[in-house]
């Protein structure tokens, strides 16, 4: 059995358990088939010399299930084993093999279509305590231009609870979101010290709009949304010490969508983002601003049959500096991917990507980036 939500349902409450992600259609099926999503997604990244790095490697097995619990109620299911390595120009290798946090949502529905609740848990059974050289690993999977598979490695208990509306209102549709993160204590190693790591919560809140569009070669679509996140403060403390009080600016996201038909590729998709940060507060002065960070990208996808479709791929990151004149990036990527239906039940979409850029490490000075990656998934419907 199936149900018709708005995709703005979808999208305004996806931010506050998932990484966001642009829905899909103008109305989704809110109570979808059950399914299982085991994949892989391996990236590499060579260094120039300068950095003291030669190759960051990250193996990941995203696996993702989702149940039907009722007509209203969903249920889904969200980890990833990993497995990270890091060679430097001397010396010996380190690795790091681990499972990040479990995610864990609910979503149901109020009324006739009302409104869209979610409620969400992440289980810490990430690694947290790391060692120096695990640090370093860990500071390279977060890198943002980087993207990698899995950036965060692990965190306390958290509880996410959010409430999502949409409405129609003549050719748009209109949505509204808020939600609120209940981030846990953890402990973690600074060299050979335990600290404890009280996270701050977070507020979420979310506009997005959508239209569909009649065109010459037939329909096409705007997406559009932003979302406003308020982060409180973070605190670090051990025996014996001061604590350490950080607070990370505030956080805009706005991305717009627009995916239409033309000539052999059904459909053309095209979406650009930018992410503002406020400066962070804390009792390191070295901490206290951000870059901004836009993101473009092209997704072409041509079918082959009613089976078949080749993906083609290209996008860029274009990240400002900090106050520091560093951390700013410009990584350019293209790849090739597909998305074969191979029955009713199996769906296979492997994709190849080659990336080059650089990143900023001060002023006047950059390190060149290559990178390789090939992620690809089986959804499994029951």
């Amino acid at each position: 059995m199936t149900q018709k939500i708005y995709s703005s349902f979808v999208y305004l409450l996806s931010f506050a358990f998932f990484e966001p992600a642009f829905a899909q259609a103008t109305e989704m099926e809110f109570i979808r088939e059950q399914y299982l999503r085991p994949g892989v997604h391996i990236k590499t990244w060579s260094f120039e010399e300068e950095s003291g790095f030669e190759r960051f490697t990250e193996i990941a097995f995203p696996i993702t299930y989702s149940l039907p619990v009722s007509r209203r109620l969903s249920l889904d299911v969200v980890t990833s084993p990993f497995l990270s390595t890091l060679s430097p120009i001397s010396g010996s290798g380190e690795s790091l093999n681990n499972l990040t946090d479990t995610y864990i949502r609910t979503s149901y529905i109020l009324g006739d279509n009302l409104a869209l609740l979610n409620c969400g848990v992440g289980i810490p059974s990430g690694k947290t305590n790391l060692d120096n050289k695990e640090l370093s690993i860990a500071g390279i999977a977060a890198n943002r231009p980087l993207d990698n598979p899995v950036s965060n490695l692990g965190a306390g208990l958290n509880l996410n609870f959010g409430l999502a509306v949409a409405q129609k209102i003549g050719s748009w549709v209109l949505g509204l979101g808020a939600g609120y993160a209940f981030k846990g204590e953890y402990t973690a190693l600074l060299d050979t010290s335990e600290i404890t790591v009280d996270p701050g919560n977070e507020l979420n809140l979310s506009f997005g709009i959508d239209r569909d569009f009649e065109l010459e070669n037939g329909k096409a679509k705007l997406i559009a949304d932003i979302v406003f996140t308020n982060y409180l403060r973070d605190q670090y403390s051990a025996l014996r010490s001061v604590p350490l009080i950080f607070e990370a600016g505030d956080k805009i996201v706005a991305q717009v969508r627009f995916l239409y038909p033309l000539g052999i590729f059904k459909p053309i998709s095209f979406s650009i983002q930018n992410r503002w940060r406020l400066d962070n507060k804390s009792t390191n002065a070295a901490l206290i601003d951000n870059g901004n960070e836009l993101e473009l990208s092209l997704a072409l996808f041509h079918p082959l049959s009613d089976k078949f479709r080749f993906k083609y791929v290209l996008d860029s990151k274009i990240y400002s500096n900090t106050v520091d004149d560093a951390e700013g990036a410009f990584v350019f990527g293209v790849g090739l991917g597909g998305i074969y239906k191979i029955s009713d039940y199996f769906t296979f979409d492997p994709t190849v990507k080659f990336s080059k850029g650089k990143i900023n490490t001060g002023p006047g000075t950059d390190i060149g980036i290559t990178g390789f990656e090939f992620s690809g998934g089986l959804a499994i419907t029951f």
